[in-house]
């Protein structure tokens, strides 16, 4: 029997700061232990070489660290640059060339996640499929790995790059783990983010039809029609897997997470009777110095159409899970609970007593080490923290205990731990913004997501 197998993007694969790395530390892992299976019982893929993939920048700053302190000052900065560079294409060779590339055991993991997936991605995108792509397009994007995202589902739906398993997708992989073990226990899908995150990646709204467009698509944003017809037939496929008890959550309203930042026209605090800023701009341009005529934005209409479409989707993944017999679990719920700014300042989520000092807004530290903002939210201002993961956990964990009533709740201490980022943040980190400024000047790292 798999006590549990995980279908979903990079929030279930447990990314964050531009790269996914632990997968030990993803929700799913810290759930399955709950039920009292580890790692290796609880099958993952292995992403920890050069720091993770495509471009870890918690491992950056660590790396700067040890060459140039806690501070790197206006001198040394042509000589970090030129160190990161070389870490990139370091990274790089690893990844496309060196021992990331190669075939490892013909696993079936039971974490099929996988970054950047949309809705359909779950049963249209195989193996094959990537690999032709990879073997199509060799030309290096600003030293990060030519098509990283197909290259890590790659990885994980084909480690030993067999012929025979060219067709395998999310969905096929998760019935053949039916088939060899017998039963799955436990199955959790969570899908749906990347069909409008594009939008504050992005900062651009470009919006689908009626009919779903097919993979790899460069729509940001998915019509509630289109969600809907890519759902649906993800609930069909679903249903094929015969797990014993299905969770899917539904999808966090993605203005909240500080990838964005709101700012109001006369550049004041969002008024008690509003949920939504005025624009909606890169996180590193502080209120003073946006100029809508020049800065790439988004408007508060664009805002509540986005999370008006979210809400729609939302509200078609819970008629599905009603006839389909499935749990819920509110992740959209948690992250508005846990929303500072749109919140006023008064979150009105009750954080374990372990994290209670933790928020959403951009992570932040003083020059001692200490936090002053954040913690709960990565350096790639969209995903969580192992922190963060953990409270996600804890959501499933909550649902969970109606079916399963002996699993046990999260240890945040230890998860805090484990979180390098929180117990031991970089110094250099003292100035992240200033950081994630210049790596965007030079290299557009935020393209990666």
């Amino acid at each position: 029997m798999a006590k549990l197998v995980a279908i979903g993007d990079s929030l279930t694969q447990g990314f964050q700061s531009f790269a996914i790395h632990k997968c030990n530390l993803s929700y799913p892992a810290m759930i399955a232990q709950c039920l009292g299976e580890d790692i290796p019982d609880f099958r993952v893929p292995n992403f920890l070489g050069k720091g993770g993939f495509p471009f870890n920048i918690e491992w950056l700053s660590r790396q700067l660290e040890s060459s140039y302190g806690q501070d790197i000052n206006v001198f040394e900065w042509p000589f970090a640059i030129d160190k990161i560079v070389d870490m990139m294409d370091d990274v790089e060779d690893y990844w496309e060339r060196g021992k990331g590339a190669r075939p490892s055991k013909g696993v079936l993991y039971h974490n099929l996640a996988v970054w950047g997936f949309e809705v359909a991605d779950a049963y249209n995108i195989n193996a094959g499929m990537c690999r032709q792509k990879i073997e199509s397009n060799k030309d290096d994007w600003l030293q990060i790995p030519s098509e990283p995202r197909l290259r890590t589902a790659y990885k994980v739906l084909n480690p030993s790059q067999a012929e025979d398993r060219n067709n395998d997708t999310q969905i096929n992989i998760a019935r053949r783990i039916k088939e060899e073990d017998g039963e799955i226990e436990n199955l959790i899908v969570w899908l749906g983010a990347n069909n409008c995150l594009g939008t504050v990646t992005g900062l651009k709204i470009d919006e689908t039809g009626d009919d779903p467009p097919g993979p790899n698509s460069k729509h940001t944003l998915w019509t509630p029609k289109a969600f809907e017809a890519e759902y649906r037939e993800l609930a069909n496929q679903i249903d094929t897997i015969g797990a014993t008890h299905v969770y899917v959550a539904t999808i966090p309203h993605v203005t909240i997470p500080p990838i964005t930042r709101g700012i109001m026209k006369n550049r004041g605090r969002l008024p008690n009777n509003r949920r939504y800023f005025d624009y909606y701009t890169h996180f590193f341009i502080k209120d003073k110095r946006f100029d809508p005529d020049k800065d790439s934005h988004l408007t508060k209409d664009d805002a509540e159409k986005i999370d008006n479409y979210i809400d729609q989707y939302n509200e078609f993944i819970r008629r599905q899970a009603d006839d389909k017999g499935w749990e819920v679990v509110d992740t959209c719920r948690l992250l508005d609970l846990l929303a500072e700014r749109r919140n006023h300042g008064s979150p009105k989520y009750n954080l374990p007593t372990e994290v209670k000092d933790l928020g959403v807004r951009f992570f932040e530290i003083d020059k001692s080490g200490k936090i002053i903002n954040g913690g709960l939210i990565s350096l790639d201002g969209i995903h969580p923290t192992t922190c963060g993961y953990g409270l996600v956990a804890q959501e499933f964990i909550n649902v969970m205990r109606k079916k399963n009533p002996a699993i046990r709740n999260i240890d945040f201490a230890d998860i805090r731990f484990w979180d390098t980022l929180v117990s031991r943040p970089p110094r250099t980190l003292d100035d992240v913004f200033g950081m994630l400024k210049t790596l965007e000047k030079w290299f557009h790292i935020s393209r990666i997501l």
